[in-house]
């Protein structure tokens, strides 16, 4: 690691996961990682422009020491948790400028970014944020449930009900890929008072929670019943 910014950025990360742990770190500390993470990218860049294009080759930069992906997850869970929408919509739009998104695709970012819209009552930038990913990506899931999320929120119930109806066939089963799709359908059934459907629904999440369940439980006596390409959420 060439630059000396690493080794600053690589003690603050240190501290991050001891305030998760509740070692008495102050929070500022995943801030200040995640400020000097900008300025370490700013500095690289201003000699060699395409340095960390995407967010993946700054662990191989840095021979994997800090886990910067992971600890970007746990970041934007961080601000997530402990920002107002201000707050967590301005750092995912960083994030979208800072990277070129090509290698790993940002759904989570851009449905914190939708949240966060949602958050601070912009109903109309929400929608028009949802409407252009969804056009760039009809089929991500993500994009799906956020725009059903800024349906409901805009008081467009057909456009929610449409999308539900378009990603969720009789045959759907719930998995890993699309709980947050079935969690968004529950609340418009719920919405609409379409109790058959919520109760379909809602019965397709407790089986996939269920499945969970076993699966971190050991799955009792066969400790799971289903081999290595058979998991449901994988």
């Amino acid at each position: 690691m060439k630059n000396k910014k690493w080794k600053e950025f690589e003690e603050l990360t240190g501290k991050c996961y001891r305030h998760l742990a509740g070692f008495g770190e102050d929070r500022a500390c995943w801030q200040n990682a995640y400020e000097t993470l900008k300025q370490i990218l700013a500095e690289e860049r201003s000699r060699t422009p395409d340095y960390g294009a995407e967010l993946s080759q700054l662990d191989e930069d840095t021979d994997y020491r800090c886990d910067i992906q992971g600890w970007m997850q746990d970041y934007l869970d961080e601000v997530e948790m402990s920002q107002e929408g201000e707050g967590l919509l301005q750092v995912c739009e960083e994030l979208l400028e800072l990277f070129q998104w090509e290698e790993d695709n940002p759904s989570d970012i851009k449905f914190l970014k939708a949240s966060a819209l949602g958050s601070m009552n912009r109903t109309d930038d929400r929608a028009a944020f949802c409407r252009q990913w969804l056009a760039e990506e009809p089929e991500n899931i993500s994009a799906v449930t956020a725009s059903i999320y800024a349906s409901l929120a805009s008081g467009e119930l057909e456009t929610a009900g449409q999308l539900i109806k378009q990603h969720i066939r009789e045959e759907t089963q719930c998995t890993e890929e699309n709980d947050i799709l079935f969690t968004a359908a529950s609340i418009y059934y719920q919405k609409t008072g379409n109790k058959k459907e919520k109760k379909r629904i809602d019965q397709e999440l407790k089986k996939y929670e269920k499945i969970l369940e076993e699966f971190f439980m050991g799955g009792g006596e066969d400790e799971m019943a289903w081999g290595d390409d058979e998991f449901p959420f994988i």
